[in-house]
């Protein structure tokens, strides 16, 4: 399977390295072909140049909206993708993406490749925080209304950090918008419109960062914001 991983990053530098690598290991231990793209987006710092030394292809654009960085990070992957991949369905790559401040387990790919494998047109994954020494009530807390929304069937969370989808069904509902915020929620209520097959996975959650302030307005920073206060 060739797969296709977009990583927005809007002055990102210290930490888009390891989110890069992350991603490159997963592909490496699930034997995918991958072409990984961060989006420099509006950024001020050495993001770019941080993320072309841990090995990604980078662009960089001046929106300062995720939406859009994702929006143009899979346009430019697929406007140039060869000719190999093929042009039906089935031939198209898998699409992923996930966040410059996160770093995704060893079978990210894998269980993403799993679940095409099975049918899955959409994978939407969960998060975790990074862990922290000592006392953790904010941690805590986090996690007892993140499990509110988890079942034994799967859950009701939609992060841009752990998303992925077929090329087809992205392509069938003309991809992310330029939203400053829930760019994801967006997209994935679109593709449940469009009929795909959508799987809520628990098995492949990604490790994000516990930063209060984020780079979306109304991301997942302000909501351990909300916690702090």
């Amino acid at each position: 399977m060739h797969a296709i991983v977009v990583i927005p990053a809007h002055d990102e530098a210290p930490t888009v390295g390891a989110a890069v690598t992350s991603v490159r290991v997963s592909a490496r231990r699930a034997a995918l072909r991958l072409r990984l793209i961060v989006v420099a987006d509006a950024c001020t710092d050495a993001t770019a140049h941080a993320a072309r030394a841990a090995g990604a292809e980078v662009i960089e654009i001046g929106a300062n909206n995720v939406g859009a960085a994702r929006a143009a990070g899979f346009a430019h992957a697929l406007s140039t993708t060869g000719p190999e991949t093929g042009s039906h369905p089935g031939a198209l790559p898998w699409l992923a993406t996930t966040d410059a401040d996160t770093q995704v387990p060893l079978d990210w790919l894998a269980k993403h490749a799993a679940y095409r494998g099975r049918g899955a047109d959409v994978v939407v994954g969960t998060v975790l925080l990074a862990p922290v020494d000592g006392a953790d009530p904010v941690g805590r807390a986090w996690a007892a209304e993140y499990a509110e929304k988890i079942t034994a069937d799967g859950h009701r969370h939609i992060h841009g950090a752990n998303l992925g989808f077929s090329a087809h069904a992205y392509l069938s509902v003309q991809g992310f918008r330029s939203l400053a915020d829930d760019e994801d929620v967006d997209l994935v209520a679109r593709l449940r419109l469009s009929g795909a097959v959508i799987v809520t996975a628990t098995d492949l959650p990604v490790v994000t960062s516990r930063r209060t302030t984020g780079r979306a307005p109304r991301g997942f920073a302000r909501t351990l914001g909300a916690l702090h206060a």
